[in-house]
């Protein structure tokens, strides 16, 4: 079987990493790295690059554009899409014009990102069944 996509979730808000969680487990193509502090998503983040990277817009000691800037210092073509909250639409939107991907507003907006996250498969090629290949 192929590697599988590496993708990194941080999220401090526990209802919201359930949430996504159980999202993320109908993705088996990728190998999920969650994190809930900051300080050790910088460390990783600096350690090995990942495919995909969903943040929230702000975490306790940081700010998701930081880790946008570093995912994407390892692998320039690292997918980044953030969680924000209703007030943070603005900053959210900064974001995807500096180099993001998409975002979702939580909680409401949660349900939107197994459709971003099905997209981004299938437009960066993230898709590969059991046996490898990738799919059309």
């Amino acid at each position: 079987m192929a590697d599988k996509n590496q993708l990194l979730f941080i999220e401090d808000e526990g209802y919201v990493a359930a949430r996504v969680g159980e999202i993320l487990a109908a993705f088996p193509q990728f190998e999920v790295t969650s994190l809930d502090d900051a300080e050790k998503a910088r460390a990783l983040l600096d350690e090995k690059p990942f495919d995909i990277v969903i943040s929230d817009i702000y975490l306790r000691g940081a700010s998701g554009l930081e880790f946008s800037h570093k995912a994407r210092e390892k692998n320039k073509n690292a997918c980044v899409i953030f969680i924000t909250g209703l007030d943070n639409v603005d900053m959210a939107a900064k974001a995807v014009k500096e180099g993001a991907f998409d975002f979702v507003v939580k909680p409401p907006g949660l349900e939107r990102l197994a459709s971003i996250l099905k997209m981004v498969t299938l437009v960066r090629g993230l898709t590969r069944p059991e046996d490898g290949t990738q799919q059309p």
